[in-house]
């Protein structure tokens, strides 16, 4: 029965499109379902979740294509585009402008604020989202640097030398890179690529 539910789910034009792009091996399986069993949600923002991977909340294209209604599918804020969750997520002109960075520096806060902790760096706050990045941190003993929007110094001129984050292995004498980019599911593989490329004269 649940093989049948599965199927019927995947099937379903709409709804369907997470798991096909689950199947295409767009995105991963695993990390997408992760937040599902941790169990730390309330139920109403864990089916809020649910109904956003489905594309089943109410925009306008939403309901102009699948409830019928008479109501134009462009986007509220561009009016170019249909407005669709993925156009919401990471495609909007508009929310581009300020509020894409804003999720952007939040996300790049978290991660820093839990690279400064599994190194061990003194932290003036509890709480990710109460944390202030500083320009460099170093970690226990100065084993690691970490370094926040830091431009990097080069003997030839290279044009993108600032990615969000470098954890500096100071006794490995090696640097991890870390750039973040949050697409739409259909481009994860393209972005990864593209970030790929864009620093690879720094790498």
């Amino acid at each position: 029965m649940r093989e049948v539910l599965k199927n019927k789910w995947k099937n379903k034009v709409l709804h369907g499109q997470c798991n096909g792009n689950i199947d295409r091996q767009l995105i991963s399986e695993e990390d997408t379902f992760l937040w599902l069993s941790k169990g730390d949600l309330k139920a109403e923002t864990e089916s809020e979740i649910v109904a956003a991977q489905d594309q089943a909340i109410r925009t306008k294209y939403y309901a102009t294509k699948i409830l019928n209604t008479e109501t134009d599918s462009k986007c509220r804020l561009s009016h170019q585009f249909d407005e669709t969750i993925d156009h919401i997520i990471s495609a909007c002109p508009i929310l581009a402008k300020e509020q894409y960075i804003k999720r952007h520096d939040r996300l790049c806060t978290q991660l820093h604020f839990n690279t400064c902790k599994e190194t061990g760096v003194q932290l003036a706050k509890k709480h990710w989202y109460e944390h202030v990045p500083k320009s460099v941190e170093t970690g226990q003993e100065g084993t690691v640097t970490i370094l926040w929007n830091q431009q990097v110094q080069t003997d030839r001129i290279i044009p993108n030398n600032k990615p969000d984050i470098i954890i500096r292995d100071n006794e490995k004498r090696t640097c991890m890179l870390i750039d973040v980019a949050i697409s739409g599911e259909r481009n994860v593989i393209k972005k990864e690529a593209e970030k790929i490329l864009k620093y690879k004269s720094l790498q």
